[in-house]
């Protein structure tokens, strides 16, 4: 644990790929309709106030579970998680619409009526153009997470920070729930896999790793989370390159 006892300086982004879990959007119905305004006017809100480009990994869990559907093989569940993700992402398009924001759909499982296909160079350019960019369809590949997709379109958009925006605080040594639980400020990656904590998905953590992304996992309910964390504030959790 070398490195907890250090905060390194963090990131005061221009670029973030947002990952926003299907359960961040609904619980008790699919689309809850506050929790997804409440999380679109913190991105216009950090948008406009910080000049921040904002692009989006959507999870699909508040519709379907692909690895958790017992009754369908591994494959099938996780395809049909991915288009999950997809309908998520219809849904965040469109309210970002009716509030004068430009949303841009970008599917690693294109549906031509809907989306685009993954365009890394054409999502740069919606981001510097004012536009969110949503990524939605997963890797486009069975047994890998969101949180992997979401640090390799970190890496291909060439984001400063990815943001996991969790329902708790950050990360913890165990479960939060449990008393021994210890929540850590910050962690290089390094030390994350030497000392195996499973707070994200490792395949995820090691793509974060190659591409040099940091990432905060954070409480993306906590009022004025996301713009403390466009001002480079201490919020939540902090993983880090080795260098940083």
């Amino acid at each position: 644990m070398k490195n907890r006892d250090r905060t390194p300086t963090r990131v005061q982004p221009r670029r973030v790929l947002l990952k926003v879990s299907g359960e961040g959007l609904g619980s008790e119905t699919p689309l809850d309709p506050d929790s997804i305004d409440y999380i679109l006017h913190q991105i216009a809100e950090i948008r406009e106030d910080y000049d921040l480009q904002v692009a989006l990994v959507v999870g699909g869990g508040n519709i379907l579970r692909g690895a958790q559907q017992d009754y369908l093989s591994r494959t099938s569940g996780d395809c049909a998680g991915m288009v999950a993700t997809i309908i998520n992402g219809v849904a965040l398009q469109d309210r970002l619409k009716s509030m004068g924001v430009v949303a841009r759909l970008q599917s690693a499982l294109p549906i031509s009526q809907l989306t685009g296909e993954i365009d890394p160079e054409g999502a740069v350019e919606a981001l510097e153009s004012g536009e969110v960019v949503i990524f939605v369809g997963g890797t486009g590949n069975p047994y890998f997470t969101t949180d992997s997709a979401a640090t390799i379109r970190a890496g291909q958009i060439d984001a400063d920070l990815i943001l996991k925006g969790t329902n708790v605080r950050g990360a913890f040594t165990a479960d939060p729930s449990q008393e021994d639980a210890e929540f850590i400020p910050s962690i290089s990656y390094d030390d994350l896999f030497r000392e195996e904590l499973r707070i994200i998905d490792l395949t995820a953590a090691k793509i974060g790793q190659e591409t040099g992304v940091p990432m905060v996992i954070f409480d993306l309910f906590k009022e004025g989370a996301l713009p403390a964390i466009a001002r480079g504030e201490e919020v939540g959790s902090y993983i880090y390159p080795e260098a940083a």
